[in-house]
């Protein structure tokens, strides 16, 4: 039997579904495959790509779904007080171990409810379904053991509507796409790989292969500003964290400029030549010139920094609860570790083997937990990329960013 927790739930799902449902139709311009499950509870996994992603999936399904989302959402005390009067969010710490997620998530399903979840576990960065953890699979197949089925559900054109990286929505089409549904039977008889591969090929995205079979514009002002948040590697003169945006162009202090038009795709500005046309081929291309790159990183002196931006903040922060500022200034990466210097002098160092956990989230946070289990998170007041160190952090200790 449900526990009053779900019973309560599910009234109040069907409430706000009710009213939310012509908002995502008519203002939000999606539309959507309907999915009927045949098999409950079941996990519910999407792509990520907009922050409306909870909202474009429920509407979809006719069910119930708890949906897992990211402590740094939650800050807010009123929202908190909300989220937990509907009872309907299972927290996940970005940069941390997801243990007391998982639990929560595993005692959801033998309560007999549902749960949506993005594998990717951030929205794209670059237009492109991301990284899906290896862990997922096995994850899902332990739901199966509860007896959770699985659905798989695409989103496209989000990415373009509003990108993470956007200083200002955009006008043009979403909708979304029913894959598949599998049981706990087959997700059962399947090995982690397998499960793992359906999921991928499944939810599967490319925003500019989408574009290129049915081009579709996307309007609004402004369409490259802090698209330096993502692409931090100039292709001319390949230096790193020169690019800065202003309007329709996106240009480094070399002098190399890029046009970002309403299909989202680059065109040569003043003459430059276009080396990628965009911009999940550039941030491809500029994971693979750090990574060619790591031999001469290593090789610096310890002093000396990999990369520095100034005017950034450093906050501890606690569970739902406090958010502490420890000070603003510097923040760099070295060959073995990051460290903050505040304008006051302080310096914060962390070792980067010791680190237990890294993440970026929203626009440009950057989001770790220290060898002691403290939760840091490094902000910005000026447009800069979360992700260059995040593919450096991985870089330096042998590790693939995919």
């Amino acid at each position: 039997m449900a526990s009053l927790r779900l019973i309560w739930y599910r009234f109040t799902y069907v409430i706000l579904v009710t009213l939310i449902r012509p908002y995502v139709r008519f203002k939000l311009h999606y539309t959507y495959d309907k999915v009927k499950s045949h098999h409950r509870p079941y996990l519910a996994f999407s792509n990520h790509t907009t922050l409306w992603d909870f909202l474009l999936v429920g509407v979809a399904f006719r069910r119930e779904m708890y949906y897992i989302a990211g402590e740094h959402l939650f800050r807010n005390k009123f929202l908190r007080r909300f989220v937990v009067s509907i009872a309907g969010i299972i927290i996940r710490k970005k940069g941390a171990p997801a243990d007391d997620m998982i639990c929560e998530m595993k005692e959801a399903i033998k309560d007999g409810a549902n749960v949506w979840m993005s594998p990717e576990g951030a929205r794209s960065i670059n237009g492109e379904s991301a990284f899906i953890s290896p862990a997922t699979g096995k994850l899902v197949k332990e739901c199966a053991e509860l007896g959770a089925g699985l659905i798989t559900y695409r989103i496209h054109g989000g990415y373009l509507r509003r990108p993470r990286w956007g200083k200002h929505e955009r006008m043009g089409k979403m909708w979304g796409e029913f894959v598949h549904e599998y049981s706990p039977e087959e997700l059962k008889a399947m090995s982690v790989d397998e499960v793992n591969r359906h999921i991928k090929e499944d939810m599967y995205v490319n925003t500019f292969d989408d574009q290129k079979k049915n081009p579709t514009p996307y309007t609004g002002e402004a369409l490259a500003e802090d698209l330096e948040t993502i692409l931090y590697v100039c292709p001319e003169c390949k230096q790193m964290g020169k690019l800065h945006s202003k309007g329709e162009i996106l240009k480094c202090e070399c002098g190399y400029s890029v046009k970002f038009n309403q299909h989202g795709l680059f065109e040569s500005d003043s003459g430059h030549e276009l080396h990628l046309d965009n911009i999940a081929s550039w941030d491809h291309w500029q994971r693979d010139f750090l990574k060619s790159n790591m031999e001469k990183y290593m090789a610096l002196p310890k002093d000396v920094p990999i990369e520095t931006d100034e005017r950034q903040i450093l906050r501890k922060v606690g569970a739902l609860k406090s958010v502490d500022e420890l000070g603003r200034g510097k923040f760099s990466v070295y060959c073995d570790r990051m460290e903050f210097e505040t304008t006051e002098g302080k310096k914060y160092s962390f070792l980067l083997k010791d680190l237990k956990g890294f993440a970026f989230s929203l626009q440009m946070k950057i989001l770790f937990t220290d060898k002691d289990g403290t939760y840091y998170e490094v902000d910005s007041e000026v447009p800069r990329s979360a992700t260059k160190y995040m593919v450096l952090y991985r870089n330096l200790l042998g590790k693939e960013y995919y």
